[in-house]
């Protein structure tokens, strides 16, 4: 009887030996459990205090060398405070002899550690721990991962300290160690790498933590918003986003329409589903999410939409996922497109000044057709029965009559000459200058407007006329 009990003893044992998460670690002569941070003791009896919800506070005394448990550390203003179990927080003085657990040890109570940057300072990755090399802000997550053409991180671990690798794909490399204190470890959640969007305007941010830093970007460069770049700004309610696989600490890691990578609480983001059928308005390129890849889209093609917020649409064309401006979108199948009948300036154009990266040039009318700018800067307009001609310092553009989408333009500068089309005609454009009629968008990423010639391209920009 007893030899049978001695094996139903020795199967249940079994069966309740610990996992990763409960099982019994020592370190320094005690027991570690999860979340703890370090141990303390006392140099002499202190009293210390809770601060209740009401405002109130409740003190305990404790004695010279026992030894507490330490859960969270804080630091900030220069200062650094201990958190007890049960609420109580201590800052340190020279009574406190604190003992950090090593990263390693602290990392073996989760399945998949996620390591964030805690320290309201930021902090540094040191060099054989003497010399600062690598800044890391507040919030930040310290994570192993591999982003092709951009840069490769990893975490690593010797003598129980964290060490952080940073590689950028030029071959700029850093290593170094991170203060644990500094860094608090949760649990990372593996879910779906679908699209997303916000449920109300919403900061993206460089990492899981409230109070992160919020991660710049470039509004869409319109015509009409020139002066608009480089804004914190918050991503409008119904902006898409992708997921990168990864739930932390109530943050998702997605990525933006636009290539920024960041967090943003999960309980603003919502799964987007297929909402029916759309169509392109004009000739437009529909991009992927991170700009890899692109297509080509005409007047009358049909899209599957799924989002969008006051600058960009998420579409789906052939099962991919796409962004596009949200005015090229329809619900009802579009109007035709317009045909251009006349290029040629009228004679109420006097002067065409436009805007570039050497300030300001205009070109005055000097004659029919032709303007005139100081240091021999010109632009000519004249057609015949085959083509629209216009000649702006030198660079030639020939437009095949009858002027509509799909139309064939020459570029010739210099010697070298490019064969490209007109992706759309659009029926106006608001800009600086005006207000245009049946501006001609070409595949060369510039747009002209008929009786006007060039309005828009890398460096120019037409600002009055």
């Amino acid at each position: 009887m007893k030899k049978y009990s001695l094996a139903l003893l020795i199967i249940v044992v079994f069966f309740i030996t610990p996992t990763k998460s409960n099982a019994q670690v020592s370190w320094d002569g005690a027991e570690v459990v999860k979340g703890q941070t370090g141990k303390m003791t006392f140099s002499k009896d202190v009293k210390v205090y809770k601060k209740n919800s009401n405002g109130t506070y409740n003190s305990m005394t404790v004695k010279r060398n026992n030894f507490f448990r330490v859960y969270n550390i804080e630091k900030y203003d220069q200062k650094t405070f201990y958190w007890m179990s049960s609420g109580y927080r201590v800052q340190a003085t020279d009574l406190v002899i604190f003992k950090e657990v090593p990263t390693e040890i602290r990392s073996s109570f989760y399945n998949n550690p996620a390591y964030i940057v805690s320290n309201l300072q930021g902090t540094k990755a040191y060099f054989e721990e003497k010399y600062p090399i690598i800044d890391l802000a507040y919030g930040q997550h310290l994570l192993s991962e591999h982003v092709p053409g951009n840069y490769s991180a990893e975490v690593t671990f010797d003598k129980g300290k964290l060490n952080y690798f940073y590689s950028l794909e030029e071959g700029n490399e850093v290593n170094g160690v991170v203060d644990g204190t500094d860094i608090r470890i949760v649990e990372t959640t593996t879910i779906d790498k679908g699209y997303y969007a916000v449920t109300t305007d919403t900061q993206l941010l460089i990492g899981p933590m409230n109070g992160a830093r919020t991660i710049e970007w470039n509004l869409p460069s319109t015509l009409n918003e020139v002066n608009s770049l480089n804004k914190m700004f918050a991503y409008p309610k119904g902006s898409a986003f992708q997921s990168l696989g990864m739930e932390v600490n109530g943050y998702l890691r997605v990525q933006s329409i636009t290539g920024e990578r960041g967090y943003m609480p999960a309980n603003l983001l919502e799964p987007v589903n297929n909402l029916g059928k759309r169509y392109i308005r004009y000739g437009v390129v529909a991009k992927g999410i991170d700009h890899s890849q692109q297509v080509e889209l005409k007047r009358f093609d049909e899209v599957s939409f799924y989002t969008e917020n006051e600058y960009f649409a998420l579409i789906a064309v052939n099962g991919k996922m796409y962004t596009v401006p949200k005015n090229v979108l329809a619900i009802k199948m579009p109007n035709e497109s317009p045909v251009i009948t006349s290029f040629l300036p009228n004679e109420r154009l006097q002067k065409l000044e436009y805007q570039n990266i050497a300030g300001n040039r205009v070109y005055k009318r000097i004659a029919n057709n032709h303007f005139k700018a100081e240091d021999f800067y010109y632009i000519t307009y004249h057609e015949t029965d085959q083509a629209f001609n216009f000649d702006m310092d030198g660079v030639q553009y020939s437009f095949v009559k009858p002027l509509k989408e799909g139309a064939i333009i020459t570029r010739i500068s210099g010697t070298t000459q490019d064969q490209g089309y007109v992706r759309a005609i659009h029926y106006s454009l608001t800009t600086q200058a005006g207000t245009f009629e049946n501006v001609v968008e070409t595949s060369f990423d510039q747009f002209f407007a008929p009786g006007y010639g060039l309005l828009a391209n890398t460096s120019d920009r037409l600002i009055s006329f």
